[in-house]
């Protein structure tokens, strides 16, 4: 079993947030900035990623996300901007593989709830914490599982079709989106709610539902090293393969993203006692 890892800077993360802290209190079209997820949450642990919101003056805001990326270079060298759901969020790494989503907001005023995040600026009147959130809605909870279940026995009723055909790919493919309507299917109808991210289903799932999804699933020789080792293959094939595929499609293949990417995973699967030594030079 991965021993417990205490929370870390790791990545030099808390340095990250004072000097952002500090740029946000600088910059005057900023009315406030605050976390979500794990950091907002107070439970963040040594692999939780920033989830930074940004309240931007209505009249600045469309200025501000076309200058975003320097902005963010300005706090740290960046290995990886993407600008995704029509511009409206950033995905970013830093040079150091922080992970940074960045969701910037038109407004003078938001409403927050106050267990739910960490307030890093706000000018004066420009949040209010609130104490608690609405309880959850029966009917919104039953038309979610309800979507779930359909969308699951859809999946499944292409499985005649993937085999039929010798798309044993594509089946591994189903079988893992099947597995995530299944996991949130049981997590969901279990009553539990999942306030953390998707890469958490650890402290949601019923431990014996569980140990049972786990039994079904992944076979009795795939623990973590395997898991690791199957990754790692697929991570060699992209450093072999996208260089040619670039080249062949005119781009420049992202080398820095790739050093960036590698040199951490290795780092820190090392520090979980894994072998990384078949992939790392």
């Amino acid at each position: 079993m991965t021993p417990h890892l205490p929370v870390s800077d790791l990545l030099g993360r808390d340095s990250f947030l004072s000097d952002l802290q500090a740029a946000v209190a600088s910059d005057p079209r900023l009315r406030a900035a605050w976390l979500e997820g794990s950091l907002g949450r107070g439970s963040a642990d040594r692999y939780s990623d920033v989830d930074l919101h940004l309240l931007v003056a209505e009249a600045d805001i469309v200025a501000f996300r076309a200058a975003i990326e320097g902005w963010l270079r300005d706090i740290r060298p960046l290995a990886l901007f993407n600008l995704l759901f029509r511009s409206a969020m950033v995905n970013a790494m830093t040079m150091d593989a922080l992970r940074l989503d960045v969701w910037p907001h038109a407004g003078e005023h938001i409403d927050l709830e106050a267990a739910r995040v960490r307030v890093l600026h706000a000018v004066p009147g420009a949040v209010t914490l609130n104490a608690r959130s609405m309880p959850p809605d029966r009917g919104a909870s039953a038309r979610y599982l309800l979507g779930l279940l359909h969308e699951f026995w859809r999946c499944i009723s292409m499985l005649p079709a993937v085999i039929g055909r010798q798309e044993r790919l594509v089946a591994v493919q189903g079988l893992a989106v099947e597995l995530g309507l299944v996991t949130e299917l049981l997590i969901a109808g279990s009553g539990t709610v999942r306030d953390r991210g998707v890469k958490h289903a650890n402290p949601f799932l019923p431990p014996d539902l569980r140990a049972r999804l786990e039994a079904e699933v992944l076979p009795a020789d795939l623990g973590e090293q395997a898991l690791a080792d199957a990754h790692l293959r697929l991570a060699r094939l992209v450093q072999e393969q996208g260089p040619d595929i670039s080249a062949r499609f005119d781009f420049t293949y992202p080398q820095e993203l790739e050093d960036v990417v590698l040199k951490n995973v290795w780092d820190e699967l090392a520090g979980l006692g894994l072998n990384v030594s078949t992939t790392r030079p």
